[in-house]
């Protein structure tokens, strides 16, 4: 049976380990009667029993941390592309998925193989499907030399990104779901601020389809510009005939920032504006020029928000989904907080947790081991979100 770890913090690690259920690296056994059993692989064990038991086990905890988690004054989530994955319901893309379709496809005389040939990519990468490094030796490629034919080849790469980025959520998704357990916030509390890598329209989607309002750089008269002062309004009632002047703020807002750009972003002339149909998406597409150009707007005003959040003062909660850490300036920013912060919490949410997946997601994960800042539940986000407490219910029953 594959080993598998199923949550991992300071006080807690449920792990099959060598066909044996661990709970801090202890065989777990059960007394029933005048009997031991023993949880694990067995003639009377079978492996669906032990990962049932393991699941039990972690869920009952990270249950009971996240319902004090999730009514911290300020409330952020991060998500990457594996929010926008589910095999079953829609068809958000890996990065080794897009590897395969970029490999297959027959456009214009495109060859995927002759392309990095051409440009030299080793074996190593190739077996990895490091598209990432692809896309940064081609653009370094070009910086030095020009090249017609590399230059359009690119362009349908990246043409490929987006096709496969603008599919649709509408009733498929468990976004809307999330959102709602998230939303209903005392109003002490700040709102709900997501975050996200992708440049799908999922939670927009969602958002339209719960009938929430969505504070997210855009003005609010057409053609929606960009301006980060927008992410400073917020939306209240005002009664005609009140005699004092508090406002009641609205239910149903959010805060939406696409650190990477969005199928529906679209720069003309000086303005950034939403559009259905961009003649040429504003996206940053996965190569070593992100960092540069996330020091441009609109994604700096966006990036700036972020760390900003990570480092105020009070109770926070990180929740992320479906983000490897594979991004370094982002995970810098995260890494930094946790040493600066006492008050700031992360949950990172990852069907398969794999400590060895990239250097900075082993870095989270051995510190998962030695502070109960960081909780790491190895759950699908389908799965995480029916688990998920509400936050209204916990502020119903006067938590904060």
């Amino acid at each position: 049976m594959e080993d598998k770890i199923f949550l991992s913090t300071k006080s807690k690690l449920v792990k099959i380990n060598n066909d044996e259920l661990e709970i801090n690296g202890v065989l777990l056994k059960e007394k029933l009667g005048d009997e031991v059993f023993e949880y694990k692989l067995s003639d009377t064990m079978d492996e669906n029993t032990l990962t049932k038991k393991a699941f039990e086990i972690s869920q009952n905890y990270y249950i009971k941390s996240l319902e004090k988690l999730v009514s911290a004054e300020k409330l952020l989530v991060l998500t990457g592309a594996g929010s926008s994955k589910d095999d079953e319901l829609f068809g958000g893309k890996l990065m080794w998925e897009l590897w395969d379709i970029i490999s297959t496809l027959e456009v214009d005389s495109f060859n995927f193989g002759s392309f990095l040939d051409k440009l030299e990519i080793p074996e190593n990468i190739r077996d990895r499907s490091d598209l990432e490094t692809v896309l940064s030796k081609a653009k370094l490629f070009l910086e030095f030399k020009e090249d017609r034919e590399l230059e359009n080849q690119v362009k349908i790469i990246e043409k490929t990104i987006l096709d496969n980025c603008s599919f649709s959520l509408i009733d498929k998704s468990i976004h809307l779901e999330f959102i709602k357990k998230l939303t209903s916030r005392k109003t002490k509390q700040s709102r709900l601020k997501i975050f996200t890598t992708n440049y799908d329209k999922a939670f927009e989607e969602a958002g339209a389809e719960g009938g929430y309002v969505i504070i997210d750089g855009f003005s609010f008269t057409q053609p929606r510009k960009f301006s980060g002062k927008y992410f400073d309004y917020d939306i209240v009632i005002r009664e005609n005939s009140r005699t004092s002047s508090t406002e009641n703020f609205a239910n149903n807002v959010f805060h939406l920032y696409k650190l990477h750009g969005s199928v529906n972003w679209e720069k003309k002339n000086k303005d950034v504006i939403q559009t259905s149909n961009p003649d040429k998406a504003m996206m940053i597409y996965p190569n070593s020029n992100k960092y540069e150009s996330s020091y441009e707007q609109p994604y700096f005003e966006m990036m700036s928000r972020f760390q900003s959040e990570l480092r105020k003062s009070g109770t926070t909660t990180l929740i992320t989904v479906g983000f490897s850490f594979a991004d370094k300036h982002i995970f810098t920013m995260i890494n930094e907080a946790l040493n600066q912060n006492p008050s700031l919490n992360l949950v990172i949410i990852e069907p398969f947790i794999k400590p060895d997946l990239n250097e900075n997601f082993e870095k989270l994960f051995e510190l998962s081991t030695k502070t109960s800042q960081v909780l790491i539940i190895g759950e699908f986000f389908k799965n995480f979100v029916s688990y998920l407490p509400s936050s209204q219910y916990l502020n119903f029953n006067g938590d904060s």
